[in-house]
Formats: C-alpha cells, structure tokens, sequence
C-alpha cells in the first residue's frame, strides 16, 4: 500500500459515515415525514485563559501555578504591623544618625576660645600663667571640628602640664566655643617625703619639691597613700588611719583630705588659720593643730569640729576678755565633753612660773634666820596649772 492509499483511508475513517438517505418515490415528492434528526451532544465551552497574575501579590506562583489565599490571621496581621513599625523606626534613627554625623562634621568648627573663672565670671585669674600659654598648651586648633577631641583628657593634660592651677576644666559650647574654667593654686602646706619638701596647695595638689623646709608654709603631719605619685601636677591623697576609732556618722567616712578640707575651712573662717604653724592628721581620732608655735589645740575625732574650732577660737584670741594672753603657752584641750555632749576646753600651762623673792624679816628681829622666815610655798617647784575653762 503507497503513501496515498494510506492517507485516503485515514481521512475515510476519521470522517463519520453519513447515514442513508431515503431514495422512494415519497421521499422525493416530499410526502413522507421527516423525522427529527437528534440534537448534536454539546461541546464543553472552550476554558478560558487565566487572568494575569501580579507578582507583587501574595500567593503569586511563576509559570502559572497558583493556591489559593492563605488566610491572614490576627496575630499575623499585628505582627506585620509592628515590623513596619520596626523598619520605620529605624529608617528614621538612620537618617537622624547620618544628619547629625554630617552636621557635626561640616558645622560645628572652633572658632573661639574662652578662659574663665570656676563661677563663670570674666576675666580670668590664671595664677602664673597667661592665657595664651594655656590656649597653647591645650593643642586645638581653629578649624578643628568641636567634638574631635576628649574634654576630659584634654582637663588631665592641663592640669597635669600646669601645677599651679588648681581646677582646668576643658568644656565646649556650640556652635563654635571652647570654655576653660581655671582657678590659680596657692601655696598652703609643706609635707616632708623621703628626705625632700612637697610644697602643696589647698586642695593637696603638688606645686614644687624642695631640698629644705620652705618658709610660711604649714607644716603637714599626715601619710601619703602606698604608691602616691609625688611628682608636680599630681594631687596627693592622704592614709585615714583612725579615723573610725570615736568618729560616728559620716566623719566616720570621711578621708583624710576632706578632714584637711573642713579643718582649713573652719580654722580660717575662725581666723586661726593665718598663724596656725602646723597641722597632725597621722590618726584621725587625734586631730590637733599648733598656733602661733605656742599653743596645742587638741580636738580629738573630727566629730562637732566647727563648734570645738570656734570654742578654741574665743580662748585663744580672748574673745570675751578671760582667755588666754598673748605669751600663754601651754596644750588647750578641746576633745574632753560632759555627759550630754557638749564639749569644754582645759588648757595645760607649760610656761615656768617666775620664783616670787623672799621677804625679809621686819626690823628688830635682826639674828633671825632668813631661811626660816621664808615663805615654804616659794621654794617647791612651780605647779602646772590647768584651769577649766
């Protein structure tokens, strides 16, 4: 069988055969009835092609494949709210972030300097230095961006650099100042260390080291700390021995240096402090102090210590008209107190009382022996006196 028979019959069979048609004498004129031919079976409608798709839309499926939605639940949906929230409030933090870098960077340069006192007032005292030098030594420049640099070292380095400035407190103020508080040191006290003089200021800061004891200066008996930097610019700090033994409340706590601290305070607001000699804080529950080279206050613990100075104070400067003169000698005792607690003074007299002469005998007894009519009280040694005041 060729190629052509093969295809005729494939064409034959996959056309359905007619059925028969009616070829009678009736059928031609028309008298025999029809019959109705059976309705032709239904074809399904052709399906129509599926809408487009939109990738943005959740439950999208490339090449066609598509679910269902998922339903949303509630814990969901508030969980999607609060990472927009999320991602909102840190595109915001990033934005504040980049605006401040660029802000700090390009806005915000030195362009001034300017020197003060510690409550703020101008112009400033700056000892023995000036403020060139200070500006100088602080290593800024204008130009430099405000916050480029640490105000706390910069504050070390002055006051390490500067020993007589007892405060150089570095600040900035925008947009463009560079603020530098300063207070000039004093010379107060001078602390014998390892065969050399420290020469301190109030606030305990080292100034200068001295082969021999420096004049007008207060002599300080306290003890450094173990491994104390005594080098000048450093600020000393001071052992608080005993200073819990009698002491309560917060004297209790207190160091040595801020003992130092109130005792300066109440011994210059009493006016003792110009002709105080020295000063004895090696125990803190024997505090005492030498005026004048001639009277020893004891004080005792650093309890009540303003009202022992002031009570000191009135004795020693004679106040009231019945204290001490200006050539007494001797130790005032200020740490003694009665039953409820408050304090009294006893001063020791360490003056030598003068030997009175002897009298000589009255006229007419002539032979009598002068040792015998001599006062007895005048040739035993002179007493001590310790009247209570």
């Amino acid at each position: 069988m060729d190629r052509n028979q093969r295809s005729r019959q494939q064409k034959s069979a996959a056309v359905p055969p007619r059925a028969p048609r009616d070829r009678t004498m009736k059928s031609r004129l028309g008298l025999t009835k029809r019959q109705p031919e059976p309705p032709a079976a239904r074809r399904p409608a052709p399906a129509r092609p599926p809408a487009p798709q939109n990738p943005q839309k959740s439950g999208y499926r490339p090449g066609g494949r598509t679910h269902p939605p998922r339903r949303v639940t509630h814990a969901e949906m508030l969980r999607r709210r609060r990472r927009r929230a999320l991602l909102g409030m840190l595109l915001v933090a990033a934005v504040l972030v980049v605006g401040v870098v660029l802000s700090v960077n390009l806005l915000f340069k030195v362009a001034d300097f300017r020197l003060e006192n510690t409550d703020g007032t101008t112009p400033a005292n700056t000892g023995i230095y000036t403020e060139e030098q200070i500006i100088e030594l602080l290593g800024v420049q204008p130009g430099d961006n405000l916050f480029g640099f640490s105000t706390r070292e910069k504050t070390q380095l002055l006051l390490s650099s500067l020993p007589y400035l007892d405060v150089a407190e570095v600040a900035v103020q925008a947009p463009n100042t560079v603020v530098i508080k300063v207070q000039p040191a004093t010379e107060r006290y001078a602390l014998e260390l390892g065969g050399q003089w420290l020469v301190l200021s109030s606030a305990l800061k080292v100034l200068r080291t001295e082969t021999a004891r420096p004049d007008g200066l207060i002599l300080l008996e306290a003890t450094p700390a173990d491994g104390q930097a005594t080098v000048p610019g450093s600020f000393l700090q001071l052992q608080s021995e005993g200073s819990a033994q009698g002491a309560t409340g917060e004297t209790a706590r207190a160091t040595a240096g801020q003992v130092l601290d109130t005792l300066a305070q109440q011994l210059e607001e009493s006016a003792l402090l110009d002709k105080t000699t020295s000063i004895t804080l090696t125990d803190l529950s024997e505090l005492q102090f030498l005026y004048d080279d001639r009277i020893t206050v004891q004080l005792g613990t650093a309890n009540d210590l303003d009202y022992k100075i002031r009570f000191a104070a009135q004795v020693i400067l004679d106040v009231a008209g019945s204290g001490l003169s200006a050539t007494d000698r001797g130790t005032l005792d200020a740490s003694n107190q009665y039953a409820d607690g408050t304090p009294y003074l006893r001063f020791n007299s360490t003056a030598p009382t003068p030997t009175p002469a002897p009298t000589p005998p009255p006229e007419g007894e002539g032979s009598a022996d002068p040792a015998a009519t001599a006062d007895p009280a005048a040739t035993q040694p002179p007493a001590t006196s310790e009247p209570e005041i």
